[in-house]
Formats: structure tokens, sequence, C-alpha cells
């Protein structure tokens, strides 16, 4: 039998026990009272059921555990490297089945174009040119960007509604956001976040956490590589600038 939490257990005890009671005290005993106990009882658990498959299957901290691995070897893989190039967050129309960032080995100060999609590989080649090579890799904002119900359409008030679905309703680390499009930048802004960027190598070619998020959902809905140009946290506020590519 698949286990269940105590929510839910909870929920199945009071369901039980209130149509024992409700059952009875209406239609033998005709005590008012004691049938709204009883309904007070059933409204309960079908709450209990409904947080009950509401709490996630595994622990936060086990999460949290699964993301610090991840994000370290990324860190790790880019700092043996020496890379110090951005990272341009692509589509799932040029990364595959979901955005990813891909991060140039080579850069002589500008950011190659990428108009076919890439090969599902690690190190993947983007042009004709030996040096033509770099990094695709997922990041926390390819897989925060699944968690979307549908594709974000390619407006300001669009990308806003979605950042605020995913940032806010489904993963609960900010209060509120804002965006706002000017010519082939976006500056979104990020109010009370609850993730900390830190001060890793892998930094300055991925950005933050909440900055990779934002690169991801705005090239899925753009449908063309970002690059994330600037980052700036003051006084709880979190802004990120970026740049849209061709």
């Amino acid at each position: 039998m698949k286990s269940r939490n105590t929510y839910t257990w909870a929920g199945l005890g009071l369901l039980i026990a209130g149509g024992l009671i409700t059952l009875p005290a209406y239609f033998i005993f005709h005590l008012i009272w004691l049938t709204a106990l009883g309904i007070c009882m059933l409204i309960l658990s079908f709450i209990l059921i409904a947080l009950g498959k509401a709490v996630p299957k595994l622990p936060p901290e086990v999460c949290s555990l699964l993301l610090e691995t991840g994000v370290d070897n990324i860190a790790s893989l880019i700092e043996e490297l020496g890379i110090k190039s951005k990272a341009i967050y692509l589509p799932s129309s040029l990364a595959g089945k979901y955005p990813r960032a891909f991060i140039p080995l080579h850069s002589n100060g500008s950011h190659p174009e990428i108009t076919k999609a890439l090969p599902k590989r690690l190190i993947a080649r983007y042009g004709s040119s030996p040096e033509d090579i770099g990094l695709l890799i997922s990041t926390i904002g390819s897989a925060a960007t699944g968690m979307l119900e549908s594709k974000p359409g390619a407006t300001p008030d669009e990308l806003e509604a979605a950042l605020t679905s995913l940032l806010i309703g489904r993963l609960g680390v900010a209060s509120s956001t804002r965006v706002i499009c000017n010519n082939n930048h976006i500056n979104v802004e990020i109010f009370k976040p609850r993730l900390e960027n830190g001060a890793s190598w892998s930094h300055q070619c991925l950005g933050g956490p909440l900055a990779t998020v934002v690169a991801s959902v705005a090239a899925e809905a753009w449908d063309k590589p970002m690059t994330i140009s600037q980052e700036v946290q003051v006084n709880g506020k979190y802004s990120v600038e970026l740049e849209v590519g061709k």
C-alpha cells in the first residue's frame, strides 16, 4: 500500500468520523448541533486531504541538497576550464526539449549568433570554425520553466504573469515582479527575493539563481537567445537586465 502523509491520514479519519456522526444525528436523533459538528468534521477532512496532496514528495532539505550539488558541479567544471564568457540562454527550439544555457569556450567580446538547433551534447558546436564550440548545460531556469502550464507569450504583461506564477505561486521565492521592455532589452524587477546569489566562479558566466530563471523564461517566451547583461540587488529589490539576441 502506498504510504500517505499525516495530512491524508488525519483527513481520512475525520471523513469516517464525520460520516458516522452526521448521518445518525440527522436521520435518527434529529440533533441539529450534532449534525453541524459532523458536517464541520467532513469539511475539515476535505481540507486535510487536499493539503496532503499538495505536500511535496521530497522534503525541502533534500531538494536543497540536490540543488547545491548540481550547482557546485557546474561551478567546478566552469572554473576548471577557466571560462569567463557570458552564458547565452537558448529557448527549447534551439536547445532541445527545454531551455538551456550555452557557454562559449572562446569569446572575442561579442556573443555568437546561434540560428539553428544545437546538438544535444555537453560540448556542442555552433559554427564551422574550430573555435565555435561551447558547453550546453541545464540550469535552475531549465527545470523551473518546465513548471509553467503553457509557453508564455512574447509581451511584457505575459512574461510578467508567467514569472509571477512561477516565482511567487509555484516556488514562493519572491513577493512580486515587474517587467519593462525597451527595444532589445528586458528589465525584470523582483521584489523581496528569498534566494541568494552567491559568489562562485560560475556566477560570472551564468548569473544568479533567479537571473537564470528569468533568462530561461524570457528566452522561451520570445523564442530568442537571451544574455544577462546586468544584475543588481538593493534594498529588497533584485533587478535583472536581459539583452535579446537575434
